[in-house]
Formats: structure tokens, C-alpha cells, sequence
């Protein structure tokens, strides 16, 4: 056995266009992040796995020690138990039924966890590349959804994503949008529960004329990508879209005094959406927002 350490990372995400409606087929617009999650795995002599994970302030967050065998005990704590079965399913898609020794894993953000920037999904694609299993498999045995974040985790550049339960789609596209500088990624200040967002959405309300309309959106917004009034009143009409299926108000009416756009990003109420207009820094700024992130600060580009 070696004792040398072996290191993965992957890439956070936003997906900008299809929220919700990804799920039935609809393809998205989604981008990686400069701004993710690292993982070293190092071997130990002994039969235990020694599992620590940093937020992004260097804080331990989660910390756990147990049996190369994963079998669940009474005093497991929820992620513990999460974490078990997501290495055991890793275990099984890879062909092997066990652990040859033990490790110590260590994880570290490059966000905070609390932001909803992916930390399940940078989490399933670094052990999917350590037990060498697939990601989507993973993904969608341990958590569902559509796996347009497993796809970020590894991407270099913006994707047009596409899900398919057997063989998702993703290609990879250019989007530097020439008025980068008037973008930027407010937090909400509130953690969203993906699964709980999820069950807003009606889906016997997603026509073939909503998904016609929804599934152009991607490449519209690519062609708008110089144009700048277009590219706000194609987030302005997609916004009504989606609040017309998850039966919720877009994000503007919360702000009505903002000049210029906002765009609810993955599942509303929560996380990140996106504002459009150089105001935003000091109008959120002034409203108890303090997370104000900038587009080229966190973009990730080829």
C-alpha cells in the first residue's frame, strides 16, 4: 500500500436558464465557477476512514470516523449517514464491494457551503473520480435531479446541458457576455433546499409551446451576448415563464425600485439570482445584502 496522497477537485455552478424545467428534458444554460471544492484522499494502515470538511473560512463544518465496512450505526448523524451511502454506491458502480484499506479524506470549500453553489455535486464528482466510478450514476442514485451540476464540476466553460436519465447531453459553449461588468451574483442570504424547490413545479403546465419557447432560450442568450437590452428582456421573459410554472412572483417584485433586471437562479426563494445593472453592488449593498459577487469574479472561462 502507498502512502502517497492523491488530490481531486471540481468546479461549483449556476445555471442560468431552465430551472425546474431541466427536469423534463429542457435544455439549460449553466456555467462552472473558478470557485469550488478540493479533496485529498491519503491511505492509512488500519480499517478506518477519517473524514474531515472545511468551509470556506477553514472552519471544520463536518467530521466523522468510522468502518471501511459503512454500515450504519445508531449514533451516525445525518451527513454521515448521506456520506456512507454515496461511497458505498460509488463502491458498486465501480465493481468492487469493498475497501482495500483505510483513509484519511479531507474536503475544502472555496465557498460557503450555505451559498448553494454545488456542495453535493463537487462532492459526487471528486469521490466518482476517486472510486472511478460515473458521476451521473452517482449523482442520480444519491440525489437525484438533473445533473447539470455533475456536468459543471468538470467543465472548463459555459455548457448547454441537456438531461438524459441513460446519457446526458452537454455541450460546450462560449457566453463572455460584452457587458460583463454590469453582471453580478447576489445572495439572498437564505439556504434553499433543492428538493423542496423541485416539488413546486408543475410540470402538466409545461406545454409544448413552454418548452419550445424555454428550450431556445440557451442560444438566444448566446446571440445576445453583445446585445445588452436583448439580453434583459430575454431574462425578463424567462423569469415570467418559470413563475407562471412554480406558481411564484420573479425576484424583480421583491426589488421594485431597482434599476435594472434580476433573475431568480436555481431554485427560487434562496441561494444566488442574478442582477443586471451597474446599481447593484451599492443597491444591495444598502439592503443588507452583502454578498455581491462580480461575473468575472466567478466565472469560470476557457
Amino acid at each position: 500500500m502507498t502512502n502517497n496522497q492523491t488530490t481531486y477537485s471540481a468546479h461549483g455552478k449556476f445555471l442560468i436558464t431552465g430551472e425546474y424545467a431541466i427536469l423534463a428534458g429542457v435544455p439549460g444554460l449553466a456555467i462552472p465557477l473558478r470557485l469550488g471544492q478540493q479533496m485529498s484522499v491519503t491511505p492509512r494502515e488500519d480499517a478506518t476512514i477519517n473524514w474531515k470538511s472545511h468551509d470556506a473560512d477553514g472552519s471544520i463544518w463536518f467530521e466523522s470516523t468510522f468502518s471501511t465496512n459503512l454500515e450504519s450505526v445508531p449514533k451516525d448523524c445525518a451527513v454521515t449517514t448521506k456520506l456512507k451511502q454515496i461511497l458505498k454506491t460509488g463502491l458498486s458502480l465501480s465493481g468492487n464491494n469493498h475497501f482495500n484499506c483505510g483513509y484519511d479524506v479531507i474536503t475544502t470549500l472555496d465557498f460557503h457551503r450555505a451559498f448553494g453553489m454545488g456542495t453535493s455535486s463537487t462532492l459526487i464528482a471528486m469521490v466518482a473520480a476517486w472510486l472511478e466510478c460515473d458521476s451521473y450514476a452517482l449523482q442520480f442514485a444519491c440525489f437525484g435531479g438533473s445533473g447539470y451540476d455533475i456536468a459543471c464540476a468538470t467543465a472548463h466553460m459555459p455548457i448547454i446541458y441537456t438531461f438524459d436519465a441513460l446519457k446526458p447531453i452537454v455541450n460546450f459553449v462560449d457566453f463572455k457576455p460584452s457587458f460583463s461588468d454590469q453582471l453580478f451574483f447576489v445572495y439572498l442570504n437564505r439556504k434553499q433546499n433543492s428538493r423542496e424547490s423541485i416539488a413546486r413545479f408543475d410540470k402538466s403546465l409545461l406545454t409544448a409551446t413552454v418548452v419550445e419557447e424555454l428550450s431556445a432560450m440557451p442560444e438566444a442568450l448566446l446571440k445576445s451576448a453583445t446585445n445588452f437590452e436583448q439580453f434583459k428582456s430575454l431574462l425578463t421573459r424567462h423569469e415570467s415563464i418559470i413563475a407562471d410554472l412554480i406558481s411564484l412572483e420573479p425576484i424583480q417584485r421583491s426589488f421594485p425600485d431597482f434599476n435594472g433586471v434580476l433573475k431568480s437562479l436555481g431554485g427560487w426563494g434562496g441561494d444566488f439570482i442574478l442582477a443586471v445593472g451597474s446599481d447593484a453592488p451599492a443597491y444591495f449593498k444598502s439592503h443588507g445584502y452583502d454578498v455581491v459577487l462580480r461575473w468575472d469574479e466567478v466565472i469560470l472561462q476557457s
